[in-house]
C-alpha cells in the first residue's frame, strides 16, 4: 500500500483514537486464517503454564509459544495507526494471554496501563503527561459481543487528570463508570487504546469461551526493563524465524543475539 493510501485509509482511526482514546481495527487477521490462529494460541497457552510452572514465571517471553499469531503484530494499518501516536520507531513491551472460559464471573477493575498503572511501583505519577506513552492492543480472536463481555472502556478518560486508581479521586476502580460502554469487534478485529484510558476486563456470561491475546507497544526510548512480565525472553532460534518486521519489535528481547536496531 502506497504511503497516501495508508495514510486516506488509517486517518479516521488515528483521530478516534486521539479524541476518544480507543478505536477498533477491522480484519487485522484475515477471516481465511483466524480460525487457526485462535487455535495457535489457545492451545499453547496450556504449554507456556506448563513450560512457566517448571521454569519460573515470566522466564519466557509468550510470543514464543504462538508463531503464527505473531506475524500478525507488524500488519500495515496497526503499525501506522500506532507510529502516528508513538512515533516511527516502536517496539513491543508485554503480551499476554486474555482467555476467559465460559460463565466467567469478574466484578469490574479500572485501570490504566502500564506505564500509568497506578498499583504498579513503576508508574507515573499523576498528573498523567499529554504525551502518548504506552497503546495497548487487545487482538479479538473470537467476536467480542455485550453477550460474551467486550472489555470494558470509558471514552476520552485518557485525558481526564484523575484516575480509577488514584487514592484521592473518589472515583473507585469496582465501580460502573458514567459513560462505560463495552468494546467489541468481529474474529480478527484488534481493539486499539490509549494506555491511559480506563477500561477493564469483563465477565462472559455466555456459553462459549473469549479468546483474545494483549500486546502493548512503547516508543523506543521508553524504559521497559522493570520487571519480569516486559523482561522474558524469545530462544534465539525462535527469534531467527520471525520475519524481519516483527524480529523489529521484540529484537530487545532475543536471547543470544546481537541487536542490529536497537543499540
Amino acid at each position: 500500500m502506497s504511503t497516501d493510501n495508508l495514510s486516506e485509509t488509517i486517518n479516521p482511526y488515528v483521530t478516534q483514537l486521539r479524541e476518544e482514546g480507543y478505536c477498533v481495527l477491522e480484519n487485522v487477521i484475515p477471516s481465511d486464517v483466524v480460525d487457526s490462529v485462535r487455535d495457535e494460541v489457545e492451545t499453547s497457552e496450556a504449554d507456556y503454564s506448563a513450560f512457566s510452572k517448571d521454569n519460573g514465571h515470566w522466564t519466557r517471553n509468550v510470543i514464543s509459544f504462538m508463531p503464527g499469531f505473531a506475524e500478525h503484530l507488524a500488519n500495515e494499518r496497526l503499525l501506522g495507526v500506532i507510529r502516528e501516536v508513538l512515533g516511527p520507531q516502536v517496539r513491543i513491551s508485554q503480551t499476554e494471554y486474555k482467555i476467559r472460559p465460559p460463565h466467567y464471573q469478574l466484578v469490574r477493575a479500572y485501570h490504566s496501563d502500564f506505564p500509568y498503572d497506578l498499583n504498579q511501583k513503576w508508574h507515573i505519577t499523576q498528573p498523567f503527561p499529554t504525551a502518548v506513552i504506552g497503546i495497548t492492543t487487545l487482538w479479538m480472536l473470537t467476536d467480542f459481543t455485550t453477550e460474551n463481555g467486550g472489555t470494558w472502556i470509558v471514552p476520552k478518560s485518557h485525558i481526564d487528570l484523575r484516575n480509577p486508581r488514584g487514592k484521592e479521586d473518589g472515583i473507585g476502580d469496582r465501580n460502573p463508570l458514567e459513560g462505560e460502554f463495552q468494546a467489541t469487534g468481529s474474529a480478527g478485529s484488534v481493539l486499539i487504546m490509549d494506555s491511559r484510558i480506563w477500561h477493564s476486563n469483563a465477565e462472559n456470561p455466555s456459553d462459549g469461551r473469549r479468546t483474545a491475546v494483549v500486546v502493548r507497544y512503547a516508543p523506543w526510548w521508553l524504559n521497559l526493563e522493570l520487571f519480569g512480565v516486559n523482561t522474558a525472553t524469545i530462544p534465539g532460534e525462535v527469534f531467527d524465524n520471525m520475519s524481519d518486521d516483527v524480529k523489529l519489535l521484540y529484537e530487545h528481547r532475543a536471547e543470544e543475539r546481537e541487536p542490529t536496531v536497537w543499540v
